[in-house]
């Protein structure tokens, strides 16, 4: 099934079953923001493969997250403070620029667990392996509480894991729960063996 969606181009990522707290200071981003307030339904997050989030085109990877608008603060000079929940993944077909913000004809991409048995062992050892990471760096005693859910697991890791932008968009394109596991597992393993050589080569 195909829809038209307003588009909200930016230089991070919204992952579905996360949060995110935007400020909206741009005016077609705020006629935006109005729009779908007035109509009652969300926007399209997605993050800018090319160009700026102010003032000028940014082309978009082409997938990107549903944002539903949780909570807003309209502020005296027009600016919004919003927060906003992660829907659902969709995948960009043809952009449609006639409007004073951008939209877009996307397609809903499903959310398959993919092997059960291997999404659940993956999600387990990600989530040791991220409260180890997190307290190798300093960020003291951190208690993870992460969703049982397989896919929303690996949407919340995905979220929470210390890479680039681009790598995280990486694992949004990826089709399959138990595969996006799977990549953050070998994304933290990667990121501890860094800290491991980093903490060698002080001593």
């Amino acid at each position: 099934m195909q829809d038209r969606i307003a588009l909200f181009p930016l230089h991070t990522l919204l992952f579905p079953h996360t949060d995110l707290g935007l400020h909206v200071f741009e005016h077609r981003y705020q006629s935006l923001v109005g729009d779908c307030l007035d109509g009652g339904h969300g926007f399209g997050v997605v993050l800018i493969r090319k160009g700026r989030e102010v003032a000028g085109p940014a082309e978009p990877h082409l997938t990107g997250t549903m944002a539903q608008i949780g909570g807003y603060a309209r502020l005296p000079d027009g600016r919004y403070l919003l927060e906003v929940e992660g829907v659902r993944r969709f995948r960009i077909n043809s952009m449609n620029g006639s409007s004073t913000y951008p939209k877009a004809d996307v397609t809903w991409l499903p959310e398959p667990i993919g092997d059960f048995g291997r999404a659940r062992t993956s999600g387990d050892l990600a989530e040791d392996l991220l409260l180890a990471h997190r307290k190798r760096c300093g960020d003291g005693e951190i208690e993870l509480q992460l969703p049982a859910d397989p896919v929303a697991r690996s949407y919340m890791v995905a979220t929470m894991l210390p890479v680039d932008p681009p790598e995280k968009q990486s694992l949004l394109d990826t089709e399959s729960a138990d595969v996006r596991l799977a990549r953050e597992v070998a994304i933290l393993r990667r990121e501890m063996a860094l800290l491991d050589h980093l903490s060698s080569g002080r001593g």
